[in-house]
């Protein structure tokens, strides 16, 4: 479990890893409502430099959020996730990687009412082969007790 108090900048940390499968990649095409055929056409994307379908990026971050709540870092303290910064896509996912996040804490900042404090993470999601797929700086607001 995790609190304000056992985040501090510098922190590093892996998150548990996740393989994504076809249909899971399917779904959040579907559900996302990702029209593009880059996403829903494998003829199409065979004729890109991508030469098959990758996961759209958006999908990606939102594994990627998954995949940092599972880490066991954080408990009935957090309150919400304020935004992301920053965010970049810097290589393609595909249906049957395997995903991981490292997070990296890199600031904390106590709320002048001194019952919530805000921490800030850059999260980065790799894949089996080590590659960074997306990097971004989270901001989450925790519960001080």
């Amino acid at each position: 479990m995790g609190s304000y108090e056992s985040l501090p900048p510098g922190l590093s940390f892996t998150t548990p890893s996740m393989r994504i499968e076809p249909g899971d990649a399917a779904s959040l095409i579907r559900i996302g409502g990702y029209t593009h055929p880059l996403f829903t056409d494998p003829t199409y994307a065979a004729g890109t430099p991508f030469a098959r379908s990758p996961l759209p990026g958006e999908a990606v971050l939102l594994a990627m959020g998954g995949l940092v709540e599972q880490s066991g870092r954080f408990d009935e303290t957090v309150v919400a996730l304020l935004g992301f910064d920053q965010v970049r896509f810097l290589a393609a996912a595909f249906p049957g990687d395997t995903l991981h996040a490292v997070v990296e804490v890199t600031g904390r900042e106590m709320r002048p009412s001194g019952r919530r404090g805000e921490v800030s993470m850059v999260w980065r999601c790799r894949n089996e082969r080590g590659e960074t797929l997306c990097e971004a700086t989270a901001r989450m607001l925790f519960r001080v007790d």
